[in-house]
C-alpha cells in the first residue's frame, strides 16, 4: 500500500513537470527573460512572440478536449499540438519576414520552423516519436545560456534534465527520441545562426 502511494505521488510529480514543461510555456518564460532581462526584444515584438509560439500553440488542449479530436486523449493532444505549434510557427515567421524586427525574432521563427518541419517528418513521416518536449528545452536553454549569463547553464542543465527524467519515469518517450528532440533543436538554431549571423 505505502509503495503504491509512493510511486502515485511519484507520477504525480513527473506529470507535473511534463506539464510545467509544454513547448509554449517554456518558450513564453524564455522570452519574457529576454525581453525583462537582456532586452532582445521590443515590447511590441515580444508580445507577438508571445501569441504565435505561446497562445496559438497552447490552444490545442482546449481544442483537442471540445471536438474531441483522436480517440486516445494523449495521442490527439499531441497531434493537435503539433498541429497548432505549425500554424503559429509559420504565421510568426512570416510576419518576422514581412515586418521590421529584431535579430532574434528572426531566430526564433526560422529556428522554430525548422524545428517543427523537422519533428513533423521525423514523428508523422518515419513514427519516431522524437520528444517536442525535449526539443523546446533545449532551445530555450541554449538561448538563456548564450544571450542571457553563461551561468545560465546550470538551472537549464537542470531542467533539461527533468524533463528527460519525467519522461523516462512516465514512459513518455525512450532516451533516443528524447535527445533526438534535442539535436532537432540544436541543429535548427545552429540553421538560423548560418542564416541570420551571431547577432
Amino acid at each position: 500500500m505505502r509503495s503504491d502511494k509512493k510511486e502515485r505521488a511519484s507520477n504525480l510529480r513527473h506529470l507535473v513537470v511534463r506539464i510545467l514543461t509544454l513547448p509554449p510555456i517554456v518558450i513564453g518564460v524564455t522570452l519574457l527573460l529576454l525581453y525583462a532581462q537582456a532586452g532582445l526584444l521590443t515590447r511590441r515584438e515580444l508580445l507577438l512572440c508571445e501569441l504565435f509560439l505561446l497562445l496559438i500553440p497552447m490552444l490545442a488542449y482546449p481544442l483537442r478536449e471540445i471536438f474531441h479530436i483522436g480517440t486516445d486523449r494523449r495521442r490527439g493532444q499531441r497531434g493537435t499540438a503539433l498541429i497548432c505549434s505549425a500554424v503559429g510557427y509559420v504565421l510568426g515567421f512570416l510576419w518576422s519576414l514581412l515586418a521590421p524586427c529584431s535579430w532574434l525574432v528572426h531566430i526564433l521563427f526560422l529556428s522554430y520552423v525548422f524545428s517543427i518541419a523537422a519533428l513533423l517528418l521525423l514523428n508523422a513521416g518515419f513514427g519516431l516519436h522524437a520528444s517536442g518536449h525535449a526539443c523546446s528545452t533545449t532551445a530555450s536553454a541554449f538561448l538563456l545560456t548564450w544571450k542571457l549569463h553563461p551561468l545560465a547553464i546550470i538551472p537549464s542543465a537542470l531542467l533539461i534534465a527533468a524533463v528527460y527524467r519525467s519522461s523516462l519515469k512516465l514512459s513518455r518517450h525512450t532516451l533516443p527520441q528524447l535527445l533526438t528532440g534535442s539535436a532537432v533543436s540544436l541543429l535548427a538554431c545552429g540553421v538560423a545562426i548560418s542564416v541570420y549571423g551571431t547577432g
